[in-house]
């Protein structure tokens, strides 16, 4: 299996206590090196059971970079793929194994299950064992921050598509399912040149991708004031980022179908956004200002 290129996108958190402004100021990279050990780390929307997951290179992840608590932040496994369009593989296979090993071996393992997942406790207790199951919880970094944890779909307002797209049926949801798959094979390729109108359907089915999982700020920044929470890690929306929005930290790590990206804490408090890329060395991407 070849190793990967791990990018340290943004560096979150600095500066003192409760400056957040902090996090857009320009800092130094960290260079990580396989074997990195975390405070912890959080993943979300692995999509277990569809062809787009991208399990080995998450297996590959979690063998270089350690933690004393991995959050998975729901849609690990996808409860609305399941019958004949379902899809296992030895990586995933393996990626579950590994988990438990991780388990058993003292790293703390929490499942907050997402809107693909949370009828599917059973099956995730199957897969990894006996791990914490929480619908959401308050994680306090060294540093003494508050973070909300929870997958995100939550924030859905009642018109949102998330909420009746089960209802369509599976068949419905798979086409869905290879599309996205057709879209990001095609993006992939070397060289190509597909012309305007091609260009324009992505560009539309992007949009359209969008729609079907935003959720708005003021839902956002209403729960986690109803945790009394200082931030919020979560996911759903399958676009890693950080912002603020008000004076809340907004932090989402992204997925493992697309942008394979993940939250990491370091020992000091400090959160870190990060990709993994499909070179050999370890190497942090510049920091944006």
């Amino acid at each position: 299996m070849r190793g990967g290129d791990v990018q340290d996108e943004h560096r979150l958190i600095d500066g003192l206590w409760p400056n957040w402004m902090d996090l857009f100021a320009t800092q130094p990279s960290v260079h990580y090196v396989g074997g990195s050990r975390f405070r912890a780390i959080w993943i979300s929307d692995l999509h277990l059971g569809t062809r787009g997951c991208k399990a080995e290179e998450l297996l590959d992840f979690l063998r270089r970079h350690l933690a004393d608590n991995l959050y998975m932040v729901g849609d690990i496994v996808d409860g609305w793929n399941l019958g004949s369009s379902w899809y296992w593989s030895p990586a995933q296979a393996a990626l579950c194994l590994e988990i438990a090993k991780l388990r058993r071996q003292g790293t703390r393992v929490v499942f907050l299950p997402g809107n693909h997942d949370e009828s599917n406790a059973e099956q995730v207790e199957h897969l990894f064992g006996r791990v914490e199951i929480t619908s959401s919880l308050t994680h306090r970094t060294a540093e003494g921050r508050r973070m909300l944890v929870i997958h995100g779909h939550q924030f859905d307002g009642s018109l949102n598509p998330n909420r009746w797209m089960p209802m369509m049926g599976s068949q419905a949801y798979a086409t869905i399912l290879r599309i996205n798959e057709w879209y990001s094979r095609e993006r992939a390729k070397p060289g190509n040149r597909a012309g305007a109108l091609s260009a324009y359907f992505k560009r539309r089915l992007r949009q359209a991708v969008g729609y079907l999982t935003d959720f708005a700020d003021r839902a956002v920044y209403e729960a986690v004031r109803g945790y009394k929470a200082d931030g919020v890690i979560c996911g759903h929306i399958h676009r890693a980022e950080r912002r603020l929005i008000g004076d809340i930290l907004y932090v989402n790590d992204g997925d493992w179908v697309g942008s394979r990206s993940a939250i990491a804490e370091d020992h000091d408090g400090t959160l870190h956004l990060l990709r993994w890329g499909q070179r050999d060395t370890i190497q942090p991407a510049a920091v944006a200002s």
